[in-house]
């Protein structure tokens, strides 16, 4: 930041347009020169400069640009003007510029004034400190913008003012206002008197009441310096070089308002205080001072009287009062006159005697006396601003203070802390302007920081940033659920500056939401009297304006509005009409774009139709009912669904003949409804942890909101990151139980956690709200749960991220999101996730499918999302493996014999569920059984002698024995058997394998119990009184949720579950090999695209690098060449050789060589020893 001063001791900070302290950027490199502009030149002797981020330690380098300044003053007495007589050659121009610098200590003035016979009027004046610009270009229609606070405290601001045919900015100490002038025309025309300083009369749009006292400087208005010009111009120089007369009335070229010509001082510290003497023994004292505050409480003045006593004048609660305790005077007198609160910035003006019997407050020029036997004699000395045991001090300004009966520069000694009091200037700051609460909210501020009233505003938060209404009536069903119908208003923009408007709500069974926006022209409306084409015009006002409406269609799905036509001999569109002819209906509608449209409702753009031309319904040859012309009431009537051309924005009506001549119309038009939220249909999945989808750079500023929501298994990743070379943020999920928003803006990391109760990665929807301002850092999850971070004391720095804003992991794809996102608003901004991941992004896809969601877990396994995979529960099954496919059988001999033993109370059913697979060659055996010794009651399931399979079951009322005659079943193959009671145990069914089911019913009556009673055991092949079992494989054995195959062959397995057999026992597949999904291709990260222009800086940055390294290439490449060549040009020739001849039919190597007739000479008596 740059702060600047004319003496070295009271320094000013440069602002930037919207009244904060501005952060110039650096450099971010050791090379890298940067160079800063200011708007509005900077006029000081001392330039201070005060790093807000720097890497490892504070390092500068810094050239300042300017020039010498000379000033060219003059000044006013508040009978003092200029006047400008520019009616010989008057101001004529499309475009202005005007800027100068003032200084003053009055809070309303007349600055400048110019008026033109057509109306135009060009007014600057301060109101109440602040500066107030009008303009007028010849309507009836004045522009007022205002700007600044504080401008009456005597210090020198610059004004500004640049406008552009209807195009205007304002600046008042760099603080700046772009703003439209209210009119049609261009051009100020000003041919009458321009006053400066002040006007001899009441003029019309002005506010101030008195004329300027202070001084202005270098004034310039269109390039022209005007205070050289009007004290040096004459009547010859005016005439000839066609320049305005000018007449000055008691100015003075000085400044004579110097910084200490009102004893200013500013209280910083509530311990400091002003220490001045007295004239002791006196019985009448007389104070006065002036002073500025925002806060409440303080002590102004305190005196001691030589006898016991005192005097306080102080504020409470932003009043005035005096507090009196004097000899003679029994208890304390207390002055409280004045029900009025003084603690809002502006200069008032306190003077108070007291003298024997009387006591006078004046505030503002306004006394109040009291009478009361009292009397004083004056102490040695006054405290000024605090000093007072058990009392605050007071934090402001003071001036023109006054104690002896004339105001006095203070002396160092007569000041407790230096540090506290600053001399010649009143350095409170206007924290509430430009106003920092949004949406029209209130501001309020003490001398530390604002504070933000959102009543009524429709806004929350620190400073009415977040919406309070829901974004559209699908965001209102998810925080409201089970509603049906609801009058809300929505917030289309949310934290953006649209205002909120009233809508109807729908909720429908099936997920369906309607919305209808209403318009004040619902009812039935007769139109009489207007023959010529089109001549009844009826604008449609809508409960919203047309900048909401547009977003609020276009994010919905689909819309639509009933627009309904009664004519009596009335035309609707004078049909039929060919392509080549031009169009010319007596009726039509207009589209929101200000289109006529050429269709009614229930047709056809273009088709020039009403909905019976379409389907060949009118009662005549036409193509609309009303073009009939019939003397009697008909109608044309239809919707109209043309998203793009909604909502109706007015309505044209001809045809309608006059009072006399029975022509008649009525119209109806209905509400705009639409269906559907883009919104939350806006989601995508991302099944990568290093997927991510970049946006563009987003700028959070000083204040900045986001909304999303999510849904995820996961417990730990990165939502979304952005970061700029110092700053950064990050929302995270941290432990499935908290989410995380942290972030720097270069006063360290800050952090805002919110933990739940519940856990987040549920896979359900999770709704995330983070808003970070100029006063606190928030962040809102589920609507509910919230955790707010005060920003630290001092400046406020925005938050400078310069990297794409990633959604799912961090900008180095790390620490990645698993799972959906949908709704990410930024500022109000819908972002387009879905439309990105359609065109095809790796790791991540349009919607919200998980793997779920395809259901890979087999035989009623429970799958688990993961989305990027998934995991298969296969505890309630009968089967086991990683979709819950791989078979657990038991290969059974006519002795084996599982029995499971129902642990804890005995089991009682009505319903049973039963399946059973096996395999087996044998035409008899028992699958399966179910008894109970208590009661006798059994169930049994077996193939029976002839190969069927056969159920028997007696549950206390009847025995039952059922067969399944098909088919047989004992020729080896495997089978799965489904058996299960229903219709409280009426109805048996029977499946097998993929075979249609059988069903057996029962009359059971109603004394009868057909429930199956304290079931104990579950037999699997055969029971103990079988003396042969079953022969083959059995798998898959299921009685609701027991499982005793599983059981038994699980690793710790429980002791009610036993196998009988006189082999070894193992678990087997029956032959059934286990199901296995194809792999899926996997997703590789495509490389980065990088562009030509980045390819070209890599390479011209490392153009050293890669010229060494092609240098070393070259010289290997030479190496090897000279190698090759001494290898090729080797010399070669023919060699005789001494191999043995004779020998090729030698039995070894010895024999060749002994019995060779040539090679070597071996003497055939040696013997040979390898």
């Amino acid at each position: 930041m740059i702060q600047y001063s004319d003496d070295g001791d009271v320094w000013r900070t440069y602002k930037g347009p919207g009244g904060e302290a501005k952060a110039f950027p650096g450099n971010t490199d050791g090379n890298t020169v940067v160079t800063n502009l200011f708007d509005t030149p900077i006029i000081a002797r001392y330039i201070r400069i005060k790093p807000t981020r720097w890497r490892d330690r504070i390092s500068l380098r810094l050239e300042l640009y300017g020039c010498k300044y000379t000033p060219e003053s003059i000044s006013f007495k508040g009978n003092s003007m200029v006047v400008m007589d520019v009616s010989r050659f008057p101001i004529t121009s499309l475009r202005d510029h005007i800027r100068f610098r003032f200084r003053t200590t009055f809070p309303d003035a007349m600055l400048m004034y110019g008026r033109g016979t057509q109306g135009d009027i060009l007014s600057l004046q301060l109101v109440q400190n602040r500066m107030v610009l009008s303009l007028n270009l010849g309507s009836k229609l004045m522009t007022s913008i205002s700007v600044g606070s504080l401008l009456d405290d005597n210090a020198w601001h610059d004004v500004e003012i640049r406008r552009e045919q209807r195009n205007v900015t304002f600046l008042v100490d760099r603080v700046r206002i772009d703003d439209v002038i209210l009119d049609d025309f261009k051009r100020l025309d000003l041919n009458q008197e321009v006053y400066i300083g002040g006007v001899p009369n009441r003029q019309p749009g002005m506010k101030a009441r008195a004329n300027f006292t202070g001084c202005m400087e270098n004034l310039f208005i269109n390039g022209t310096a005007i205070i050289p010009e009007m004290r040096d111009a004459d009547d010859y120089y005016s005439s000839y070089y066609k320049r305005p007369k000018y007449t000055m009335i008691n100015t003075n070229p000085t400044c004579p308002f110097g910084d200490s010509s009102d004893l200013t001082l500013t209280f910083l510290k509530r311990e400091a205080h002003l220490r001045y003497p007295a004239v002791e023994d006196l019985r009448s004292v007389n104070v006065s001072l002036e002073f500025r505050s925002y806060e409440g409480k303080g002590v102004l003045i305190y005196h001691k009287f030589t006898t016991s006593g005192y005097f306080k004048l102080y504020l409470d609660e932003g009043k005035v009062k005096v507090d009196i305790s004097a000899a003679q005077t029994p208890g304390k007198v207390v002055l409280d006159n004045f029900d009025v609160s003084y603690s809002d910035g502006l200069w008032h003006k306190v003077m108070f005697t007291i003298a024997k019997n009387s006591m006078e407050l004046t505030v503002d020029d306004v006394p109040m006396k009291t009478v009361r036997i009292i009397s004083i004699s004056s102490g040695k000395n006054f405290l000024i601003g605090g000093g007072v045991y058990g009392t605050s001090g007071f934090l402001g300004c003071m001036r023109r203070i006054s104690v002896v009966g004339f105001m006095q520069r203070p002396k160092y000694e007569e000041i407790s802390d230096m540090k506290g009091v600053v001399l010649a200037a009143c350095q409170i700051m206007d924290r509430c302007n430009p106003n920092p609460c949004e949406h029209h909210g209130r501001c309020k501020q003490n001398s530390h920081e604002f504070f933000c009233d959102c009543t009524g505003t429709g806004y929350s938060g620190a400073v009415c940033h977040t919406s309070l209404n829901p974004i559209s009536c699908a965001a209102y069903g998810i925080q409201n659920p089970g509603s049906k119908r609801a009058e809300v208003y929505i917030d289309v923009d949310g934290s953006g500056p649209l205002v909120p408007f009233p809508v109807t709500c729908e909720f429908y069974n099936d997920g369906k939401v309607l919305s209808s926006l209403s318009h004040k022209h619902e009812k039935m409306t007769t139109v009489d009297g207007f023959e010529r084409r089109g001549s009844y015009v009826q604008n449609i006002i809508y409960d919203s304006g047309m900048e909401q409406i547009e977003i609020f269609v276009n994010r919905s799905s689909k819309c639509r509005q009933r627009i309904h036509y009664e004519c009596l001999k009335a035309k609707l569109f004078n049909s039929p009409s060919s392509e080549d002819e031009d169009f010319q209906p007596f009726t039509w509608w207009v589209s929101r774009n200000n289109q006529p449209m050429d269709y009614w409702g229930g047709s056809l753009p273009g088709s020039r139709k009403c909905e019976c031309g379409l389907m060949g319904t009118c009662v005549t040859n036409k193509w609309c009912n009303c073009d009939a012309g019939l003397e009697s009431w008909l109608f044309d009537s239809g919707e109209l669904t043309v998203k793009e051309h909604l909502p109706v924005r007015q309505l044209r009506i001809g045809d309608t003949g006059s009072p006399l001549d029975g022509k008649k119309a009525r119209y109806t038009l209905g509400p705009l409804v639409c269906e559907g939220d883009n919104i939350f249909d806006n989601v995508v999945t991302f099944r990568r942890a290093d997927a991510t989808i970049k946006l563009p750079r987003f700028d959070m500023g000083h204040s900045g909101d986001i909304y999303f929501e999510f849904k995820t298994t996961s417990r730990d990743g990165c939502l979304i990151h952005a970061k700029g070379p110092m700053d950064y943020m990050k929302v995270s999920i941290e432990g499935g139980m908290q989410l995380q928003f942290q972030y720097q803006a270069g006063s360290g990391p800050m952090s805002v956690s919110v933990e739940t109760a519940y856990v987040l990665n549920d896979d359900l929807w999770h709704t995330v709200v983070v808003e970070r301002n100029r006063k606190e850092s928030r962040m809102i999850i589920d609507g509910g749960r919230k955790a707010v971070m005060k920003e630290p004391a001092g400046p406020v720095r925005a938050i400078y991220l310069d990297s794409d804003f990633v959604v799912g992991a961090t900008v180095d794809y790390r620490d990645g999101f698993v799972g959906c996102i949908r709704a990410l608003v930024l500022n109000g901004e819908l972002q387009d996730l879905r439309g990105r991941a359609e065109s095809g992004m790796y790791g991540v896809h349009a919607g919200c499918v998980g793997k779920c969601q395809s259901n890979p877990c087999l035989n009623n396994g429970t799958c688990h999302e993961g989305y990027s995979s998934y995991e298969c529960d296969c505890r309630w099954t009968a089967f086991k493996g990683p979709i819950c496919a791989d078979e657990i059988g038991i290969k059974m001999l006519t002795d084996t014999m599982v029995k499971y033993v129902i642990p804890g109370t005995y089991k009682s059913t009505i319903a049973e569920k039963i399946r059973v697979g096996f395999t087996t060659t044998n035409p008899r055996g028992f699958l399966m059984g179910l008894h109970s010794n208590i009661t006798g009651e059994y169930l049994t399931l077996a193939i029976s002698n002839s190969g069927h399979l056969k159920v028997t079951f007696d549950f206390g009322f009847e025995r039952h024995e059922k067969v399944y005659g098909k088919r047989t079943f004992h020729e080896g193959q495997n089978h799965d058997v489904k058996l299960y009671r229903s219709e409280s145990g009426r109805q048996l069914t029977m499946q097998v394998d993929n075979y249609e089911p059988i069903t057996w019913n029962f009359d059971v009556k109603g004394s009868a119990d057909a429930q199956f009673n304290n079931i104990q055991y579950v037999y699997i092949g055969k029971n103990e009184t079988m003396a042969e079992g079953f022969v083959g494989c059995i798998s898959r054995v299921e009685f609701d949720d027991i499982y005793p195959l599983k059981f038994y062959f699980q690793q710790d397995r429980p002791t009610t579950v036993i196998a009988e057999s006189t082999s070894t026992i193992f678990e087997d597949y029956c032959g059934i090999e286990p199901i296995r999904y194809p792999e899926e291709e996997t997703e590789t990260r495509p490389p980065p695209e990088v562009s030509e222009e980045v390819l070209m800086e890599m390479y011209s940055d490392n153009s050293a690098v890669l010229g060494g390294v092609l240098g070393i290439i070259f010289l290997a490449l030479l190496c090897m060449g000279f190698l090759i060549g001494r290898y090729m040009a080797r010399h070669k020739g023919d060699y005789q050789t001494h191999e043995a001849d004779g020998a090729d039919s030698a039995p070894d190597a010895d024999w060749a060589v002994q019995n060779s007739t040539t090679g070597h000479q071996v003497k055939k008596n040696m013997e040979m020893y390898i």
